[in-house]
């Protein structure tokens, strides 16, 4: 028989010249032609019969002729009809095809003549659906057709076949087909498509499928539920296009990530870093610039950054900006910037070009810097500005992959090409011949061992020399080497994975560097600094606490910072603190801290909590600054407060008393005689108490002109013989239970405002005989100073002052503590005042003096010239 047909199963011996017309009629044919005997036994098909009903040999054939229940059944019905001679036309018969699905053809069969055999033609159905194998086969897209409201495959491509695992589906419904897609929704969206006649489009949607060897297999979907209506509008079923873009959601999701890390991460830098779209507006500021200026989201949007500018700056600054985004060039401009603070600050704003790597503009990327900080810092930040730009540029991961023991570069990808520093035509070589200088650095040894083991290795930041532009460079990488296997299990080639991982090991290594700077800075700050950790831990501390408690570090760790505060205090900052911490507000308390010396000193204690961008506590920082001092004269202003109440309500009781007195008798002027009642004696006390109280408030005045410098000098040359000479006798007046002597030994003239030397001189004299109760003897010495200088000593024999309180006596408010204040009462300010009028008459105010004999208060000032002897 002819190579192109089978061979007949008829058991009745034809006639040979029947049988060669048959063959000739195969032969020649286009169509596919089937030949049965009267029985429906196979006598011969052609070569386009087995193909286009995809039937791979004679046999399998011959096996679905005779299956009572085969594709063949109904077709037999209809050529039962031939047997009443009546030949059978266009009658439709459809098969079920392994790589093609459901086929219609229409078949054509009668009696060849002469003879009972059956010549059977089928020829393609034409309709809509005829080119769906063409059409969609090829097609990148996961297609298929279903049918019926039960939602039968009827067709599907190869890649909808891939992704169930290659699973007969072809006439089985959806259902049937697809258990897994139970509780998943599709069933529902099906049936509501062919209800309703209206598409339905999914979008990232997540599906779950049985990949066979893969298992339950998770994919997303961006699919179309179209649905297939006849020329009477009704639905006859849904076509199906899906496009499976698992791996671009996971990329996306990948650079979202990697965009929001990115954020995170530029936000916590200490500088504002800027991003432009491409036509200029604003695209982002990081949180530094909100910080900074004070302005909102909203205001900053689009060129609204452009109003924090100085008015003054801002035409000019706006020009540069537009002019640089316009010809895609570098900004370069400084300007003033307006800081939440109300202050304008000088700052320098950078920025650079922005390119896609299909090389589209993007826009601009820049950093602005407060220009004002130390040069010494300048390096760093050009160092950050490099880092971040590094950071900003996106690249694919650098792949590689190597065949055979001897390493050949089979694959390299343009990442992998641009690291290496290399051309294109490495590839192909092997990796001894393509990098040279790997000789001496361990990985050929690593690559050959992964090759015999199949073990991964995995590098972190591991140093690797390339040579780049002929220059041999030193980089970072985090990198694997992989082992891959054939289908026997056998290696065959490695791959090579690399991520250039330089610039954060630069990052690592500045991290330290700053680390390093920060302590050294805080070990220089006078103030106490501490670092504390969420959980309220001490971390670090700076030397300001060893200096001040005499501690060393590990005993100052082994103590803690709450075992120095005052007793008295720590109950009340325990509470107050655990309050800081429960809530991440900040903490601000005055405490005593115990010194090296076993004394406690009063502190401000100021702690702030750095919180993270999503409100959690990364670390709190703490100051300690040293309020001592500040306390005591808080101290001497309330000690001087009450000694103002005292001193102002001693005279005016007293004169209120006298003046009540002398009213009680005038009204009994009838009773007592007039010559009678103390007119003069009552006068006089009311007299002194008035000087006493005009004292007071002179000297309160005095002290609040000299507070705002308004303590104005009316100088005049006068004899300061003659004003001592004066005074004194004033003093002598109210005064006479003293005896005060004058003793001259030098006669002057001074240019100076006598009002107030003479209010000097008051004071000196009044404190001698106020602080002399056993002795009433005061001299007042004038003697030569020098050239031109006139030193006046007053000296008494009182109780005198010890060395401890004669370095704070010229103090404000500063008074020496008597066991009778009311003896020796007084505001504190009297030798204040005094030593200020010297002073501001370029004269100078001593004390000699020695506890319980007396002292010696000296001042020396400037004669006039031509008038003294």
């Amino acid at each position: 028989m002819a190579e192109d047909f089978g061979k007949s199963k008829s058991t009745k011996k034809e006639d040979k010249n029947l049988e060669e017309i048959a063959y000739s009629i195969l032969q020649v044919s286009r169509e596919a032609m089937l030949i049965l005997d009267e029985n429906f036994n196979f006598i011969a098909a052609n070569t386009v019969f087995y193909d286009s009903l995809d039937f791979r040999s004679e046999d399998s054939l011959v096996l679905e002729l005779n299956n009572p229940d085969g594709a063949f059944k109904t077709l037999k019905d209809n050529l039962l009809t031939i047997s009443l001679n009546r030949p059978i036309t266009d009658v439709e018969f459809s098969i079920n095809q392994y790589n093609s699905g459901k086929r219609t053809f229409l078949v054509n069969a009668s009696k060849m003549l002469s003879s009972e055999w059956l010549i059977i033609s089928f020829s393609k159905k034409t309709d809509q659906l005829d080119n769906f194998d063409a059409i969609f086969s090829q097609a990148p897209a996961v297609v298929c057709l279903l049918k019926g409201p039960d939602h039968t495959f009827d067709r599907a491509n190869e890649n909808y076949y891939k992704i169930i695992g290659h699973r007969d589906i072809i006439g089985k419904t959806v259902r049937e087909a697809l258990p897994e897609l139970e509780g998943q929704g599709f069933y529902e969206m099906l049936d509501n498509v062919y209800k309703s006649g209206k598409a339905f489009i999914g979008s990232e949607i997540s599906v779950k499928l049985d990949a066979g060897k893969e298992g339950l297999k998770n994919s997303i979907m961006d699919f179309v539920y179209q649905p297939l209506v006849d020329p009477a509008g009704k639905v006859t079923g849904i076509f199906v296009h899906a496009i499976d873009i698992t791996e671009k959601v996971e990329a996306r999701k990948k650079l979202e990530k990697s965009e929001a890390e990115l954020r995170k991460l530029i936000d916590a830098v200490p500088a504002i870093i800027w991003i432009t779209k491409s036509d200029g507006q604003n695209y982002y500021l990081n949180r530094k610039w909100y910080e900074f200026t004070g302005q909102s989201e909203v205001e900053a949007l689009d060129f609204g950054w452009f109003d924090a500018v100085h008015p003054e700056d801002r035409e000019r600054v706006k020009s540069d900006f537009l002019k640089a985004n316009h010809n895609r060039k570098h900004f370069h401009t400084s300007f003033r910037l307006l800081s939440k603070t109300g202050e304008y600050i000088w700052v320098l704003d950078s920025g650079s070009p922005k390119f896609n790597v299909d090389g589209e503009y993007e826009g601009m990327i820049g950093i602005v810097i407060d220009i004002d900080e130390a040069k010494t810092k300048e390096q760093i930040i050009k160092e950050k500005e490099h880092r971040i730009r590094t950071i900003i540029e996106e690249a694919d991961v650098a792949t590689a992959l190597y065949t055979g023991k001897e390493m050949r570069i089979e694959m390299a990808n343009d990442a992998m090409i641009e690291l290496w520093g290399k051309e294109k035509s490495v590839i192909g070589t092997t990796l001894h011949e393509a990098l040279p200088e790997l000789e001496g650095q361990p990985f050929h040894d690593l690559l050959q061992g992964v090759y015999a083991t199949g073990e991964t290795y995995w590098g972190k930041e591991d140093p690797v020399d390339l040579v780049i532009d002929n220059e041999l460079k030193t980089g970072y990488f985090n990198f694997t080497y992989k082992a891959l296997r054939n289908e026997k299990g056998e290696i065959y080639g490695i791959l090579n994975m690399a991520l250039d991982v330089s610039e954060m090991v630069k990052s690592k290594e500045l991290l330290r560097e700053s680390e390093a700077r920060y302590k050294q800075m805080a070990d220089l700050m006078p103030e106490k600094v501490a670092n504390i950790d969420p959980d309220g831990k001490v971390i670090y501390f700076n030397q300001g606490w060893l200096e001040y408690t005499g501690l060393s570090k590990e005993e100052f760790e082994k103590q803690g910072l709450e075992n120095l505060i005052h007793p008295s205090e720590q109950e009340d900052f325990q509470r107050s603190w655990e309050y800081s911490l429960k809530t991440g507000r900040d903490f601000e308390m005055e405490l005593r801290y115990l010194n090296k010396k076993g004394k406690y000193k009063w502190h401000l204690n100021r702690t702030e909590a750095i919180k993270e961008e999503n409100g959690n506590i990364q670390l709190w920082i703490s100051t300690a600054t040293e309020i001592q001092k500040i306390k005591a004269e808080e101290k001497r202003k309330e000690d001087f407060l009450k000694l103002v109440s005292h001193e102002l309500k001693t005279p005016v009781t007293s004169i209120k008393g006298y003046v009540q007195l002398l009213l009680s008798m005038l009204k009994k002027e009838k009773e007592i005689p007039l010559t009678s009642i103390p007119f003069e004696k009552s006068l006089e006390r009311i007299d002194q108490q008035v000087v006493r109280l005009t004292r007071l408030i002179s000297e309160m005045l005095d002290l609040s002109r000299i507070e705002k410098n308004k303590l104005n000098l009316k100088k005049e040359i006068f004899s300061l013989n003659d004003l001592i000479s004066e005074t004194i006798q004033d003093i002598n007046y109210t005064n006479t239970h003293s005896n005060i002597k004058i003793t001259e030994k030098y006669n002057c003239h001074v240019y100076a405002d006598k009002d107030r030397i003479g209010q000097v001189l008051i004071n000196l004299v009044t404190n001698a005989i106020k602080y002399s109760p056993q002795n009433s003897d005061v001299e007042i010495k004038i003697k030569k100073a020098g050239e031109s200088k006139v030193a006046v000593s007053v000296i008494d024999s009182g109780i005198g002052i010890d060395k401890e309180n004669q370095k704070d006596i010229f103090k404000r408010f500063y008074r020496i503590d008597f066991k009778n204040d009311e003896t020796y009462s007084g505001f504190g300010i009297g030798l204040y005042l005094a030593n200020e009028i010297m002073r501001r008459h370029q004269g100078k105010l001593s004390v000699d003096s020695e506890k319980g004999k007396g002292s010696v208060f000296t001042f020396i000032m400037d004669v006039a010239a031509s008038h003294n002897s």
